[in-house]
């Protein structure tokens, strides 16, 4: 079974910021954490430009902040 990994959309490039995906729990409608299979967290500032269910990825817009 394949995990989702997330990635910032910056000048229409992606570059990936964290795999295997297990959640994501918003902080506020701009915030949010990611946390992966193992427990590791990273914090987004911005927002959700798409989620591809298909090829388990999820595009994001803004920075990390952690």
């Amino acid at each position: 079974m394949c995990s989702p990994k997330a990635f910032i959309q910056e000048n229409h490039e992606k570059t990936l910021i964290m795999e295997d995906i297990q959640s994501i729990v918003w902080e506020s409608p701009t915030r949010f954490v990611l946390r992966d299979i193992i427990g590791n967290t990273r914090r987004v500032e911005g927002r959700i430009v798409s989620m591809d269910l298909l090829n388990h990825q999820i595009l994001l817009e803004g920075h990390v902040s952690n």
